[in-house]
């Protein structure tokens, strides 16, 4: 493990190092966000960390003083512990589940004597656990999978005699599963304050009902929101294809299973919907509400739900709507004393932020929060006005803050576990396409020494709609790539045209155009970095991507500019988006491409990489897996059969075991190892400096692109 000591950071005792290779990370310590008490006297959280020698994950949940840091107290093994929710009776009782074996059961646990009991146990698996606590008790709502008459699903059904799945209509797979007839459900039940008795039953809420809930793939406990006496839950339009649709409804239910089908709070003309959430009095519901159908990067729009005594909608308003607001939330909820204040959080400018949003002024624009870095996740301090934040940025994995709205500063509550000097990035600004500036991350290897010459890492996001940030990752982690080339590399990460957090424009402006903006603006940013870092070695330079990066790693591999770098890496990209129609969400290629593939197959043919394949002659690393249904499988395999019948260096990567990502410990060490070293092979200064005499050099090939790109492409 090649961690070099740099120092202590006084009175945290978390370790500054000054390098990281891959082990390091996916080994080190994982904080999950922080969850305050009631009172906001404590906080607690999962700490885990795995090991490849031993081959199993550990940790525990730990308990943290708010008004000192002080984190000595350890609750409980983390392998026990799923997920927790505050019982919200007293400040000191937590619920937690386990799901150890293949039914999962509900515990208590005292944070401040450790002691515990158990409290239920389900007929099934369940995950995503809420609870409230009212006079008539506390209310514990969790999710699970429902069987078609409603019941949770238990492991010891019976299997089926056959394999066999019969489908009558689109959207037979999603993400890495195939459909079956069981669906996503909101199940809950009602336990006396002391949490000894069960006062109403385990009951599925959406039974009869005929939706879907939480929302897949990415089923999250911010589709479901809970008040005294209702609950509101986001769940898919029952009565559209959700292979062509984004649409989802607000519902509000009764806690019982004789709901009725019902009208939502919101319909007409809308689409994706998410994080609802009940004001302090529960007469209010907040909600992001997306206008456009089928576009799935929409603007986050905040709404606001009056509620009549029987949980209908009495009214319903854009509350930021006329107040100079471009950015899309992904979070939004209620201060905790008023009905009338809110508070968002979202991308900006390449970070996570967090603003507020005076739902009384009319006109006034949301207004952001001083805060640094990225804020994964925001949670009341009690009944304070200070907030306490769990962020984390490109150098330094998860650390918490405290954030005092008064004041309008931040405060280091607990640093994280680890940390790379501030120094190592940096950003920059550069005219893109259409006389648009474009952002970028820079950052620098260990020693950096502005005076020496370094290999370059171009690293292309996903998306397309998406960005990088300054957050940590263990999947695509920046100051990892700068740690591990050859001499260390200057890493590069530009958020082109398409990008978010930039404004709705920006991120729109892909539709249609995914081979022309997006690419012009990689063009003339590499181009920038090439004139402005003198440290940059543009004959050893290598770029790489993932997902949309993998698609664009494939479109330069067929343009000249694929000539400027060593080697290319192409994650889960698309060889051919013709053979988009063979992803489960519909709607993501109909939209960005201009229709379906049946109806406007034209737009499929405008920008694909397939059609440039005779060009391909630089050394390309293809990662792709089983599970992948978002891109299959097939993409990757045809990118690497291309390669090799054209005697282009190459190799294929296969996990037969993972999806769109590559999650699991020891399948991320091999995909690091394996990368890394085939373009460090390439991007060595012994291979680099074989350039034959009548070849062009790296920097004139880029300079005679970037002059000419705009020609390049056809509009």
């Amino acid at each position: 493990m090649r961690i070099v000591l740099f120092g202590l950071i006084a009175s945290y005792g978390a370790l500054l190092v000054s390098a990281i290779n891959y082990d390091d990370v996916i080994q080190a310590p994982r904080r999950s966000e922080a969850t305050p008490n009631k009172d906001g006297t404590v906080a607690v959280y999962t700490e885990t960390s795995y090991s490849f020698s031993t081959k199993t994950w550990s940790g525990s949940l730990k308990k943290i003083t708010l008004s000192t840091g002080d984190t000595n107290t350890v609750i409980a093994n983390a392998a026990d512990v799923g997920d927790i929710a505050w019982a919200g009776t007293d400040d000191s009782s937590l619920l937690y589940l386990n799901s150890s074996s293949s039914y999962t059961s509900l515990w208590s646990v005292d944070v401040n004597s450790g002691s515990t009991s158990k409290v239920y146990d389900f007929s099934g698996s369940v995950s995503l656990l809420k609870s409230h606590a009212s006079s008539q008790g506390v209310r514990v709502v969790t999710s699970g999978w429902a069987t078609p008459d409603g019941e949770l699903l238990s492991p010891d059904a019976p299997p089926k005699a056959d394999t066999g799945l019969l489908y009558d209509s689109v959207f037979v797979r999603h993400w890495d599963y195939w459909l079956s007839e069981n669906r996503k459900a909101v199940f809950g039940l009602l336990l006396s304050s002391d949490l000894k008795t069960v006062k109403e039953p385990f009951t599925n809420y959406l039974k009869g009902l005929g939706i879907e809930s939480p929302i897949m793939p990415f089923p999250s406990d911010s589709d479901f929101d809970l008040s005294d006496d209702k609950l509101v839950v986001n769940a898919k339009a029952p009565e559209l294809s959700p292979a062509n649709n984004t649409a989802t409804y607000f519902y509000v239910l009764d806690y019982s299973d004789s709901n009725t089908p019902d009208k939502p709070l919101n319909k007409a003309g809308l689409g994706a919907c998410s994080s609802p959430v009940f004001s302090p009095d529960g007469s209010k519901i907040a909600g992001l509400v997306m206008s456009e159908n089928g576009y799935e990067s929409d603007q986050n729009i905040v709404y606001v739900y009056e509620l009549s005594a029987d949980g209908r909608a009495s009214s319903s308003a854009n509350v930021t709507d006329g107040r100079a607001f471009d950015r899309s939330p992904s979070s939004v909820m209620w201060a905790p004393d008023r009905a009338d204040y809110l508070f968002l959080t979202g991308e900006d400018i390449g970070r996570e932020v967090v603003w507020t949003l005076d739902i009384s002024t009319p006109g006034r624009a949301p207004v952001m929060l001083s805060t640094s870095h990225s804020v994964s996740s925001a949670a009341f301090v009690g009944s304070s006005s200070k907030l306490l934040l769990s962020s984390s940025a490109i150098v330094k994995s998860t650390y918490f803050e405290i954030y005092n709205h008064d004041s309008d500063s931040t405060s280091l509550l607990l640093e994280a576990e680890t940390v790379l000097p501030e120094s190592r990035v940096g950003e920059f600004w550069f005219t893109g396409t259409r006389d648009v500036k474009v952002h970028g991350f820079i950052v620098y290897p260990e020693n950096f020494d502005p005076k020496k010459k370094y290999p370059l890492a171009f690293l292309i996001h996903g998306g397309p709609q998406s960005a990088w940030t300054d957050s940590w990752s263990t999947r695509w982690n920046p100051a990892v790539w700068a740690d591990n080339g050859p001499d260390g590399y200057v890493v590069v990460t530009i958020n082109p045209t398409g990008s978010t957090g930039y404004g709705k424009d920006f991120t729109d402006k892909i539709q249609n155009n995914w081979g022309s903006y997006p690419y012009i603006d990689l063009v003339l940013g590499l181009e920038y970095c090439y004139k402005s870092f003198d440290f940059i070695d543009t004959e050893r330079m290598i770029a790489a991507g993932a997902s949309y990066g993998g698609y664009m790693i494939n479109w330069i591999q067929g343009s000249a500019l694929g000539r400027v770098f060593k080697a290319l890496v192409t994650h889960d990209g698309v060889f051919s988006t013709l053979n988009q129609y063979a992803s489960e969400e519909l709607y993501f290629p109909a939209h960005d491409f201009g229709g379906s593939f049946v109806k406007n197959t034209r737009g499929y043919y405008k920008y694909n990489p397939m059609s440039r394949m005779y060009h391909w002659a630089t050394p390309h690393f293809i990662v792709h897996n089983a599970l992948d249904y978002r891109l299959p499988e097939s993409e990757g395999i045809l990118a690497f059969n291309v390669l090799q019948e054209l005697g282009v260096p190459s190799k294929l990567l296969h996990f037969p075991d993972e999806n769109h990502w590559v999650l699991k410990p020891d399948n991320s060490r091999r995909w690091h190892k394996e990368i890394f070293e085939f373009i460090n092979t390439f991007s060595s200064p012994s291979v680099a400096s074989k350039r034959s005499e009548d070849r062009k050099s790296a920097a004139q090939i880029l300079e005679e692109v970037a002059a000419n790109v705009e020609g390049e492409i056809y509009f």
